[in-house]
């Protein structure tokens, strides 16, 4: 058993499978050009350890021991912020993203949560997996700004592309949708509202 595992560790037999994917967002310089402040911020962020981190979440296999949410990977981090400049042509900014993610053990992907740890909002657009077993390119399409993570008392969760009835959404994903729907309703918060809440 031990010497098996050791094999399958050298030749890469149980190495978890990657899903790769790519980000679509518009960065708040791109549309603010007096904030070039946030720009040197968020890329010494980057630079020091966090930037902008992605989870995804099962839509068919629950986690029993978080309430029967679906499961939650790993943490991924866009690539590249520091080095990429924004297009001067559309403003877009496209990033690479990859996810230890096997679908054998977490099965497939419905849900994807968004962290920002940078000083500035930006516009997320879209995020795009390729070559989803089972699926093959599963889209996010998200259109909506999302603010530092210390503005925040939750997590951003951004739904894959698919359409259902309330009756028809997947158990693992209901109670994400059900939290997500709260947020952004803005159920919970008293007083008057700020520029970075939903």
């Amino acid at each position: 058993m031990i010497l098996g595992g050791l094999i399958d560790s050298l030749t890469g037999a149980n190495k978890s499978a990657r899903l790769k994917g790519t980000v679509v967002l518009m960065r708040k310089n791109v549309l603010d050009l007096t904030d070039f402040g946030a720009t040197i911020m968020d890329g010494i962020g980057d630079f020091l350890g966090k930037g902008v981190t992605c989870q995804l979440i099962s839509s068919t296999l629950v986690d029993h021991d978080n309430g029967g949410r679906g499961k939650v990977g790993a943490e991924a981090e866009l690539e590249q912020w520091v080095t990429s400049l924004p297009s001067l042509t559309t403003g877009e900014s496209k990033f690479g993203l990859t996810f230890d993610w096997e679908v054998e053990k977490l099965g497939v992907p419905g849900a994807i949560i968004v962290n920002n740890y940078h000083s500035s909002e930006f516009l997320l657009k879209t995020v795009t997996l390729h070559d989803v077993p089972g699926r093959g390119s599963l889209s996010f399409v998200a259109n909506s700004w999302v603010y530092p993570a210390a503005s925040y008392t939750y997590s951003r969760v951004f739904f894959a592309n698919d359409t259902y009835l309330p009756s028809q959404m997947p158990a693992a994903l209901k109670p994400y949708r059900d939290d997500e729907l709260r947020n952004l309703r803005g159920d919970d918060p008293q007083g008057p509202h700020q520029e970075d809440e939903p």
